[in-house]
């Protein structure tokens, strides 16, 4: 255990302050543990609630004066005003009737868990159209450009995940509209890698499953598939990887400690690192799961709890 003391009033450790110096021996808060004790907290969000603000936003901002019209799922931790878990952001974004959500590109990675929507509702990645339906898994890598259309009488509802925070962190964050402004023009249709519908990703049959899904695509971010029969549940151990987790279908019980929250389709639950944690389906349920987890294997920290 590392031992430290208390700086006094003395001229000695006002001169360091004043010099921007701070004694190893006298740190105002430990810089290291014997294990992680993360900041972020367990967390759940309701796609109900999203979706009423959501639709009570089209009265308050038009949409040629919003980038996205979308509300950040902010971890209720002190201090912080956009992050979900340490490295990642979530947020429920929709597309009303008519509306252009135009072109960009940024060197964040983000993907998107279609919840409500049907042919007409698109976006437009690198110049390929790729259609958003329900269950859908849509892949946007760092750098793509991408835009949103929606050319039916229907909103279409989303959740966005974005590594966001973590290239806050790294301070090399770039955006860019898209200099014709607007959106980008259609090139390709049809089918993509960049669409992944999780029905097809998990296969016929109502048994316990995990897939990994577009393995490599991002740097930073995995997806995982978890399928669970009703009465299952899936021990997930301590790890110093963060996971966002969004239900596809069915309903999904999340525990952990001093956690303990149902979550039906479209909710939303943070689970930070070294939190281990159960995920019981009390009925027949499909669950993504968006982790930081490549940051840590690629860097050497990837680590669970014995």
């Amino acid at each position: 255990m590392l031992l430290t003391m208390k700086q006094d009033d003395s001229p000695y450790y006002a001169n360091l302050r004043d010099l921007h110096m701070s004694p190893g021996w006298a740190r105002p808060e430990p810089s290291m543990w014997a294990s992680p004790q993360p900041k972020f907290k367990p967390a759940v969000w309701r796609f109900a609630d999203a979706r009423k603000a959501l639709d009570a936003s089209h009265n308050m901002v038009p949409a040629e004066q919003t980038e996205r019209r979308n509300l950040i799922l902010v971890n209720p931790i002190e201090g912080n005003t956009y992050a979900t878990t340490r490295h990642l952001v979530a947020a429920y974004q929709c597309v009303m009737p008519g509306d252009r959500a135009r072109t960009h590109r940024h060197s964040a990675a983000a993907l998107r868990l279609v919840l409500h929507g049907r042919e007409g509702v698109y976006t437009i990645v690198n110049g390929a159209r790729i259609d958003m339906l329900p269950g859908e898994v849509l892949l946007t890598p760092a750098w793509c450009w991408h835009g949103h259309v929606n050319d039916t009488s229907e909103t279409g509802y989303w959740i966005d995940f974005l590594d966001i925070p973590f290239v806050q962190l790294s301070e090399a964050m770039f955006f860019e509209p898209y200099p014709q402004g607007g959106l980008e023009a259609i090139t390709a249709t049809g089918d993509t890698p960049m669409r992944i519908p999780a029905r097809a990703a998990l296969g016929e049959g109502g048994d316990a499953k995990t897939v990994e899904i577009a393995a490599g695509v991002m740097p930073t971010i995995a997806l995982k598939l978890i399928r669970q029969p009703k009465g299952g549940s899936a021990a997930m151990p301590k790890t110093t990887a963060n996971a966002i987790y969004a239900v596809v279908s069915g309903k999904a019980r999340f525990v952990t400690e001093n956690f303990d929250a149902t979550a039906g389709v479209g909710d939303v639950v943070a689970m930070p690192c070294w939190h281990a944690h159960t995920i019981e389906a009390p009925q027949d349920t499909v669950v993504l799961k968006v982790t930081d987890e490549p940051i840590f294997e690629k860097l050497g920290l990837a680590k669970s709890a014995n």
